[in-house]
């Protein structure tokens, strides 16, 4: 974390060049958690796949495998209350599609540079059009926007987060401390401070761990038993639960494909969860997996299939065009070895038809 801090205002000055491509861009100079359950024994382990999902995090503290069903059980209800208008660029007077769409590409580069979490990227994505969809906000001021809600979230997710200097370095001195701080207040009043609501992310690292789970299950049962539902017999529920982690390609074109629709205003029309659960029904697509949507994804998502699709499809569009739009951040992101070149060696798959 040390070296983090140290590279921070070298990071900086690399992203000169993108704050100011920025600004020209832009026309500017259930109350309570319930009591830890016992480990799981090995006959709820043997009839309940979704359990044994969670059973190989038990020794992880980080995964909370005990509390893992209740915090998705609580984002599935919060979703709707937190899910932002996905017409309310109709109601801005000053700004539009393509100015949100150029402010967040450039916060990919921000992130990345500054080396943050990708919950920090999802959750920047959700305070910015919560807080747009229930204020105007003026050209001159959407940057502005923008980097405070980067410090926000930064401060909520991140063990370092950066400091406010950070950002007025980062926007070109476009805006002073006691801006970005006042920035802040109105931010997080205007949203009740509420910053615990669920992304696409977040559902889409559980989602892709249901899916192989339900893989590694018909593997155990065998191929006459696959695409079953997570199902085979007591014994291979049992053994598949050490081995539900997905792939590390999987793992990164979900991600690509999850981080393509943050720019995109049209991507409002998916909810996260659908966002999520079309990314992983792509990605298997395009990674060859089978079937595209497990019965079990389908199950702990609550996304119909056709919602599924819908997601899916648009999100096979937005990966098809990635090379070659002007917005690249993200393409480009996933374009290095960090992420396996996902974006440049695997092929977008054609719109999916489940």
């Amino acid at each position: 974390m040390s070296a983090l801090l140290a590279a921070r205002s070298s990071e900086a000055a690399n992203a000169s060049s993108s704050r100011c491509g920025l600004a020209a861009a832009l026309g500017q100079g259930g109350s309570g958690l319930a009591a830890p359950s016992k480990l799981l024994n090995a006959r709820r382990v043997r009839d309940t796949p979704l359990p044994a999902l969670d059973a190989a995090d038990a020794a992880d503290p980080l995964a909370a495998s005990e509390y893992a069903g209740d915090i998705f059980a609580y984002y599935a209800r919060a979703e709707p209350r937190f899910r932002p208008a996905r017409d309310y660029m109709a109601r801005q007077v000053d700004v539009n599609e393509k100015m949100r769409a150029i402010l967040l590409d450039w916060l990919v580069e921000v992130h990345l540079k500054f080396k943050l979490l990708p919950e920090t990227l999802h959750l920047i994505g959700s305070l910015i059009d919560r807080y747009l969809a229930a204020n105007p906000v003026s050209r001159k001021n959407l940057q502005l926007v923008g980097v405070t809600a980067m410090l926000v979230a930064s401060k909520y997710e991140e063990i370092w987060a950066p400091e406010v200097r950070d950002f007025v370095y980062i926007s070109d001195r476009a805006y002073s401390r006691d801006q970005i701080l006042a920035c802040e207040k109105a931010l997080l009043n205007a949203l009740g401070f509420q910053l615990t609501v669920p992304t696409a992310h977040a559902f889409a690292g559980r989602f892709m761990k249901v899916a192989a789970f339900e893989d590694a299950a018909g593997a155990e049962a065998g191929p006459g038993r696959a695409g079953g539902g997570g199902g085979g017999d007591g014994d291979a529920s049992a053994h598949v639960s050490s081995r539900t982690a997905p792939s590390r390609q999987m793992r990164h074109y979900v991600s690509y494909l999850v981080e393509l629709a943050l720019p995109e205003y049209s991507m409002l029309a998916h909810s996260p969860s659908e966002l999520a659960a079309g990314a992983v029904v792509a990605a298997r697509k395009a990674l060859g997996a089978s079937p595209e949507f497990p019965r079990s994804l389908e199950k702990a998502s609550g996304v119909s299939r056709a919602a599924a699709e819908a997601a899916a499809s648009s999100l096979c569009v937005l990966a098809a065009a990635a090379p070659a739009v002007t917005l690249q951040a993200v393409y480009k992101k996933y374009c290095g070895a960090k992420f396996g070149e996902v974006a440049r060696l695997v092929e977008a798959p054609a719109p999916t038809v489940l």
